[in-house]
């Protein structure tokens, strides 16, 4: 499981959302925290509302006090890291020194500049994942949290009842569920597992184009693949019932998968989701499309990111 966390921090109460995860992580795995600012080459003026961190020696006294005040009120082991040289690639800075450093989880807030596909998927996630090394997890910064706040409440405790996996059938996905549920039994929280169906009228493709002209006979294979999905989530939720110890439960979802994630999520009442990326195959095909971005955009809380496994191979 993950014994090193890293934490990116620039200076902003909005990045500080990420300290109450990071300290419950930290406390329940346990782990220890690093918090890394990396100094920008020609820097904002401010950033998120609050004054940018446009100096080393400035960045170092931040998070020198950031890190005493989680040791004091947490009891946490924290150590600090600052990267001097100006940069100017932060994103990619994030990641080499997640490498340097030896973390195995990076946690990460989404409020930076561009929006959340601005910020994580067009930079610190998609980098991350994209080297296949680290997992992500994704912190929300709470709606209206600005410059005048208070200073983070790191002590707020994260009670972690629910933890949701969206599989899609395949051997890629799966990558997801050692950390979920190994998650789950550091909460004592039960694992739902989800997977979505497509329906004819959400095919696209040739799929689309054999819904419309056999339109019988793509109800009749998508019926199938309910069957299949079902009893494919109850091998799954057996397995790790038995494996970890927790409660597993499954559900099979139709229509188009972002939006039934989501709703599956809000149902549910998730307190964390953990997704892989990416799928290509069996029922696969109908979740490529980016569905992780799209469900991260419409979901508030902390979901943890990991790298799909590799693609089969195939018969040449």
């Amino acid at each position: 499981m993950f014994e090193r966390l890293l934490v990116p921090l620039d200076g902003s109460v909005l990045a500080e959302s990420v300290l109450p995860v990071a300290v419950t992580l930290a406390e329940r795995l346990p782990a220890r925290i690093t918090l890394l600012h990396v100094v920008e080459s020609d820097p904002p003026e401010s950033v998120h509302g609050a004054r940018h961190l446009t100096r080393a020696d400035e960045a170092e006294a931040y998070l020198a006090g950031v890190a005493e005040r989680l040791r004091r009120e947490a009891g946490v082991e924290v150590s600090h890291h600052v990267h001097t040289v100006a940069e100017g690639r932060v994103a990619q800075s994030i990641v080499e020194h997640s490498r340097e450093l030896g973390q195995d989880l990076v946690v990460i807030a989404t409020h930076g500049r561009g929006g959340v596909r601005g910020f994580l998927w067009g930079n610190v996630a998609q980098q991350v994942l994209g080297e296949g090394e680290r997992p992500v997890l994704v912190v929300h910064a709470p709606a209206g949290q600005g410059e005048e706040d208070d200073a983070v409440q790191v002590l707020q405790p994260q009670r972690w009842q629910t933890v949701v996996v969206p599989l899609d059938g395949g051997e890629r996905h799966e990558t997801s569920l050692p950390v979920a549920a190994e998650v789950a039994r550091r909460f004592g929280a039960r694992l739902h597992l989800v997977t979505v169906i497509p329906q004819r009228a959400d095919l696209r493709g040739s799929e689309g184009t054999l819904g419309r002209f056999f339109p019988a006979a793509t109800q009749a294979m998508l019926e199938a693949e309910e069957q299949q999905a079902a009893a494919y989530l109850a091998v799954q939720a057996h397995h790790w019932a038995e494996l970890a110890g927790i409660a597993v439960t499954t559900e099979v979802r139709w229509g188009e998968p972002a939006a039934q994630l989501v709703e599956a999520l809000k149902q549910q009442n998730a307190d964390l989701v953990v997704m892989a990326s990416h799928a290509h195959r069996g029922w696969e095909a109908f979740w490529a499309g980016r569905v992780t971005p799209r469900v991260m955009a419409q979901w508030g809380r902390p979901a943890l990111l990991v790298q799909a496994g590799p693609m089969p191979d195939r018969p040449i």
